[in-house]
């Protein structure tokens, strides 16, 4: 079972975040982005050492961004929980909360802070509200303390001070494990133990040395107090019952010379954490729990850069642990350690960042990125060796090799820039697989602003490689978007060996190809000038890999579309539509389509030209596979600021070519 989606509103630094997660989730961000508030917000729901009044909260608690509006607004945080692997005991937990029963199964928990119910009226202060928290989407639905307490979240903080933890008997992983061992003694091995102790303690006390340190405590005191108030003295091992003694055991370090007290923090910390693994398996294996949220901020507290990446490696799963079946354990980490965010699986990564217009704290999850397993295993064998810095990055500046890698950071510095001021990472792919790059970086990804620096290449069989690479980009970049802003001119050599130069009439780009096509009157196409310098502009094109098309009248072959397009390039040059029509036009269009005769008998009263200009335009739209009637559905395009881009001279079929199969 694992936490597969989060959704916080009106909490500490978030308005409404919506994230979708994978197994393990590891938080990054920059400071004061609220990865910490992140993980306040999943233990309201389930964390169960928080009390009745933890729960309760402040104004502070809401989102700063309700201003004056705080009173009366709602606090709300749900977790949804994906189990694939049917386990009965889990799945027991989650048969109150169903929302999908899959598979996989998913179950919804939520906490909702609100004011009462029964008030009557707007809240007046904090008194007057309560949390509920339930499952699946009923309100009433009430969900008590067994799922926190069998499937809780357990939230270690800042690895700061292990030493002092591991000291105190109350809150020492140790305790556990010593307490196991008290109860796996029989009483024969206790009554052994226990003489041992006594044959011991008397072997010590009665030694002379030992004897004459307590005769001189004794005298000394005698002296003091005389011999009506002398207290008798002894020296002895205290305590001498064995469950204290075990009580008193520590771990000790360098061969049993030194305690805790005297290591590293760094080994403090390793130290404590190996405990913690060991309590988290050891309340599993007793039936105490089903599953463990553990969660751990700033986890790379004075560790090695290379212990951060081995011990929670171990921790986020992608180190065996010779145990079968699934895991009985998530991890959720907050961390600014590139070190463990490199050893971080891809699809747990989750990246809070704060967005300034609205005041808010967004995030991303790479666990929703449109990835292949190829391009997982190649970004995490890219991210475990530059250490998961592209994360933490404002940019990335994605380049082919090492050479590029070097240069662009001398080539800022040259300008005055520097890169790591800004933010920006310089990362080498290894070579031109730019593709898994730009999907984890780009708007289905985490949405860190990149940019691909790659080259032409040598031209192979008359073929560039980096052409067709960068067509390749462009779709994963802008699937089924139309490119060619500005105009471009092809450079051919024809017949006679001359170079000339050309400029196309449009450059598509479509869902599987991109071309540059050529929209002419048959005549004009079929003129002898024309078609003799057809096939050296297309081979040219062809040279930079792209297909190359002429449109004419007569590739039309539908009779209606074509009646369609005659009548509509008669109205070419008709007036256009009123700037008082057309503002009126657009409103009824933007609520819903109308036909055509409606549209005619507006108050407006556009003329039948004008709209079919409009339409020969490219500024409204219809289906052209039909007759255009009275009764045509009359829309406005999807984006109206989005037509077929001309390329050079405006040609009367420039919005056509995009109909032609």
């Amino acid at each position: 079972m694992h936490i597969s989606r989060v959704v916080i509103r009106n909490f500490a630094n978030f308005q409404t975040l919506d994230i979708r997660t994978g197994e393990d989730m590891v938080i990054v961000g920059e400071n004061k982005v609220g990865k910490s508030n992140f993980l306040r917000a999943i233990q309201l729901v389930l964390d169960p050492s928080l009390s009745e009044r933890d729960r309760r909260l402040g104004l502070e608690h809401f989102w700063d961004g309700l201003g004056d509006d705080k009173l009366g607004s709602v606090v709300e945080v749900s977790l949804e929980f994906t189990e694939r692997a049917e386990n009965a005991r889990l799945l027991r937990h989650l048969a109150d909360c169903v929302v999908d029963v899959g598979p996989p199964f998913v179950g919804r928990v939520t906490y909702r802070y609100r004011p009462k119910p029964d008030l009557g009226g707007p809240p007046t202060s904090m008194a007057d509200y309560e949390y509920v928290i339930f499952g699946g989407v009923d309100p009433e639905n009430d969900i008590g303390s067994d799922m926190r307490r069998m499937t809780p979240l357990d939230v270690q903080g800042a690895l700061r001070d292990a030493e002092k933890e591991l000291a105190s008997w109350r809150h020492s992983p140790l305790r556990p494990l010593i307490e196991e061992l008290a109860e796996t003694l029989s009483d024969d091995d206790r009554d052994e133990i226990q003489t041992e102790i006594d044959d011991a303690q008397s072997e010590l006390t009665s030694r002379p040395e030992i004897q004459a340190v307590a005769n001189r405590i004794a005298t000394r005191l005698e002296a003091m107090v005389g011999t009506q108030h002398t207290v008798p003295l002894s020296l002895g091992l205290t305590p001498t019952r064995l469950d204290a003694l075990l009580r008193g055991l520590r771990l000790l370090i360098d061969g049993g010379t030194r305690g805790i007290s005297d290591a590293s923090v760094g080994s403090a910390n390793l130290i404590f954490l190996a405990l913690k693994s060991l309590e988290l398996d050891r309340l599993v294996a007793d039936g105490e729990r089903d599953h463990t949220f553990f969660a751990v901020e700033e986890p790379e507290a004075h560790l090695h850069p290379h212990l951060q990446r081995l011990i929670y490696r171990h921790f986020l799963g992608t180190q065996p642990r010779g145990a079968d079946g699934p895991r009985a354990q998530s991890t959720v980490l907050t961390t600014h350690s590139p070190h463990i965010a490199s050893v971080a699986p891809l699809r747990s990564i989750v990246l809070l960042r704060h967005d300034e217009e609205v005041g808010a704290t967004t995030g991303v999850a790479a666990a929703t990125t449109p990835l292949t397993i190829e391009d997982v295993a190649d970004l995490q064998r890219y991210i475990d060796v530059t250490r998961g810095e592209i994360f933490f990055s404002r940019g990335v500046i994605l380049v082919e090799g090492d050479a590029e890698r070097f240069l662009v950071p001398a080539f800022a510095d040259v300008l005055g820039m520097s890169l790591d001021e800004l933010g920006v990472t310089v990362c080498s792919v290894g070579g031109v697989n730019f593709a898994p790059y730009v999907k984890l970086l780009g708007a289905n990804g985490l949405q860190i602003p990149f940019v691909v620096l790659t080259d032409k290449d040598p031209i192979d069989a008359n073929r560039s490689l980096g052409v067709p690479r960068l067509k390749r980009l462009l779709r994963v970049i802008t699937p089924g978007v139309e490119l060619g802003e500005q105009p471009i001119r092809i450079v051919y050599t024809d017949g006679d060996g001359k170079l000339r130069s050309h400029t196309p009439d449009l450059f598509v780009e479509r869902e599987t190809h991109a071309e540059f096509i050529e929209v002419k009157w048959e005549r004009d196409a079929r003129a002898p000038k024309n078609e003799a310098r057809w096939p050296f502009i297309a081979s040219a094109i062809s040279g930079l890999g792209y297909t190359y098309a002429v449109v004419t009248e007569r590739h039309l072959m539908h009779q209606p579309l074509k009646a369609n397009v005659d009548r509509l390039l008669r109205h070419q040059h008709s007036p256009q539509l009123s700037r008082a029509a057309s503002a009126m036009l657009w409103d009824a269009l933007a609520a819903e389509p109308q036909t055509l005769a409606n549209i005619l008998a507006s108050q407006a009263d556009p003329s039948e030209p004008s709209v079919l200009r409009a339409l020969a335009d490219g500024w409204l739209c219809t289906d052209l596979s039909q007759p255009i009637s009275p009764r045509s559905l009359v829309r406005l395009p999807l984006d109206r600021q989005r037509r077929t881009r001309r390329l050079g001279r405006a040609s009367q079929f420039h919005w056509l070519a995009c109909q032609v199969p």
